[in-house]
């Protein structure tokens, strides 16, 4: 995990996507402050007494709960972490899990010390756990404690439960290498839920250019099932052209819906990811 130096250094750094969205505490960010607005920033539980004129009816068809439609109000951003637990995470060297973990304390580092609300989710089981919400540095200790105890488990794809949750408007960050049929319906959906998404797509240096060759037994990570190949260098063209359209389908689909995307491959060391990549990309300044 990150030390107390490269913390530090952390300081300095805010999320750069500008957002605006609706109620809450003061934060190290402002929006503007509209009130009755017609524009719809996010929605609330409904209780006695709401005008029942604002109800969302598409969020209670989907949900079967009555929430309140509300508008642009001043207030602190909400920061959502997805983070990808699958076995598929724990391979690599350095492990794709070693860096998502150190690129979750970073952004929490960062969200916590601006002042921002955090929360982060993780698959355990058949269940998508969450911190609940978390505020100041001084909850750090509990992201620490959630991200060391993370169990990259077979056979596990965390998108399908994050379309069965409501979500306040935000910033989400999927930290993941993205092996799931259900990134598109993820994306659309935490869009609907009006959210700014940011997308960090882990990949190991072999994933991308694989050096296998000749007669071998490969087993999936995941499933533990074996299959014996013969790689020549027909195989190994044909592998790289289906990943970079696996690739491009996903920055594709990321563009349509809005949302920043960054491929990160475990060749950067960490330092790298944080101060040069991501602020390149504009998602850190």
């Amino acid at each position: 995990m990150l030390d107390k130096g490269f913390l530090n250094k952390l300081n300095r750094l805010k999320l750069n996507y500008n957002l605006s969205i609706n109620k809450g505490y003061g934060g190290g960010r402002k929006s503007n402050a509209k009130g009755c607005s017609s524009e719809f920033s996010d929605f609330r539980e409904y209780i006695h007494g709401d005008d029942f004129r604002k109800i969302d009816w598409n969020a209670y068809g989907r949900f079967e709960k009555l929430y309140i439609k509300e508008f642009m109000e001043e207030r602190e951003i909400l920061v959502n972490i997805f983070l990808d637990t699958s076995k598929s995470m724990d391979f690599g060297e350095p492990k794709k899990s070693y860096f998502l973990k150190n690129i979750a304390m970073a952004f929490s580092y960062i969200s916590l010390n601006n002042l921002d609300r955090l929360n982060l989710y993780y698959q355990e089981g058949t269940d998508l756990k969450d911190s609940g919400y978390l505020r100041g540095k001084n909850s750090l200790s509990k992201v620490i404690d959630i991200l060391d105890n993370l169990q990259f488990q077979s056979k596990t794809d965390m998108f399908p439960l994050i379309n069965k949750k409501a979500y306040e408007s935000g910033i989400s960050i999927i930290i993941s290498d993205l092996f799931t049929d259900e990134f598109k319906e993820t994306i659309k959906y935490l869009s609907y839920m009006n959210q700014k998404i940011i997308v960090l797509h882990l990949l190991d240096k072999k994933e991308l250019k694989p050096d296998l060759i000749g007669d071998l037994r490969l087993i999936d990570c995941e499933t533990m099932v074996d299959n014996d190949v013969s790689i020549n260098p027909q195989i190994l063209n044909s592998y790289e052209k289906t990943l970079k359209a696996f690739i491009q389908n996903i920055k594709e689909t990321a563009k349509k819906y809005g949302s920043v995307y960054s491929l990160i491959s475990n060749e950067l060391l960490i330092e790298e990811i944080i101060f040069e990549k991501l602020i390149k990309v504009g998602i850190l300044r």
